[in-house]
């Protein structure tokens, strides 16, 4: 449990923050710049000492009017976007800082974290011969070699290329699960959160505003997060594989749904990210198409987000899909609640994780 009950005042920015969190895998953190994500971290740290108020984690106060914990005896691990290696060390020195520093805590060993973020090959690298993605995965690294309780997180993928992002993905996704660190995740991109988040905070100056399952606050047409970039979350179970073809076909509430993906496993739960822009809406089923994707569903609301788009909330059996259409299709189509509808997209389209 982390418990937070404190102000924080910085020139003309302010952060009032009161919420008790029961961390379980990744919790993330989003919001417009300025709004205080990178602050909320930075206090829970203990990097900010004119905090006014407590910060506690589990059984121990790390901060009230009489305690202060400094940082680095709260078992916090720490990645920044920049990941900050020291330049003059090679990867293997950076990794042993790590180590040295949970000395007296039990943590993952040198072998299991180097072999699962697959950085064994570059060991005896200078950091300075590191490509982005590689040099974060370093810094991941040493967080968990430190033998964080609690691992936090502050944009690390945001100076990263698409491709080196999509990388490390899955390591982030699965780090509660491997080493049973919880993870704070600062992020302002949406598409992140829908692949890696499992509780979901949203920030606005300074506040906490609305805090909740990630899938469920994605998943809306109203809010922060109703705009022209909205997407989807699904959860689904794989069924098979069509390996000749590269496809797989999932079960998303009884109805199937295609990926463009041949590397999962039967039985295997995932999470399907679809953004609302690929989602194309028919009032007949039309079988007859490329489009391998055409879910039958129920349209349970429709609003205007601007003057040309309207953001529709389509309900499967217990899941919702959200689709972007013109406000002129809205009008054509004369979409109302209740309508049966069939949804359209591309197995192309969609991010499987």
């Amino acid at each position: 449990m982390l418990s937070l009950d404190f102000h924080y005042e910085r020139d003309d920015f302010q952060l009032q923050v009161r919420e008790t969190f029961a961390l379980d895998g990744v919790t993330g953190v989003m919001g417009p710049s300025g709004c205080g994500k990178t602050t909320l971290l930075r206090c829970i740290a203990g990097l900010e000492k004119s905090v006014q108020g407590t910060v506690s984690f589990s059984n121990a106060c790390w901060q009230d009017s009489k305690i202060f914990v400094p940082p680095y005896k709260r078992g916090i691990g720490y990645v920044f976007q920049d990941g900050r290696l020291f330049p003059h060390r090679n990867v293997r020195d950076n990794l042993n800082y790590g180590l040295r520093r949970s000395r007296k805590r039990h943590g993952p060993s040198f072998e299991s974290v180097v072999e699962w973020l697959e950085i064994v090959p570059f060991l005896d690298r200078s950091v300075t011969e590191l490509s982005g993605g590689q040099r974060q995965r370093v810094a991941i690294g040493r967080a968990l070699l430190g033998a964080p309780r609690l691992l936090l997180m502050d944009e690390p993928l945001a100076a990263l290329d698409w491709a080196s992002r999509v990388s490390i993905m899955p390591r982030l996704r699965d780090i509660n699960r491997q080493f049973g660190v919880p993870v704070l995740f600062v992020s302002h991109d949406r598409e992140e959160m829908a692949r890696l988040s499992d509780e979901l905070v949203l920030m606005e100056n300074g506040c906490i505003e609305e805090r909740g399952r990630s899938r469920q606050l994605l998943n809306r047409a109203q809010g922060s997060l109703a705009d022209d970039h909205a997407l989807s979350v699904l959860e689904a179970q794989v069924v098979r594989t069509d390996r000749p073809y590269g496809i797989t076909e999932l079960d998303v509430d009884g109805r199937r749904l295609m990926v463009d993906q041949s590397n999962l496993k039967e039985g295997q739960s995932v999470r399907v990210v679809v953004p609302a822009a690929e989602v194309s809406l028919c009032l007949e089923d039309i079988e007859r198409i490329s489009v391998q994707n055409r879910l039958k569903t129920t349209l349970t609301d429709i609003r205007d987000i601007d003057e040309h788009h309207a953001l529709v909330v389509l309900t499967l059996e217990e899941q919702k899909l959200l689709a972007l259409i013109t406000r002129r299709s809205r009008h054509r189509l004369a979409l109302k609640v209740g309508m049966p509808v069939y949804a359209h997209f591309k197995a192309a389209c969609l991010e499987v994780v």
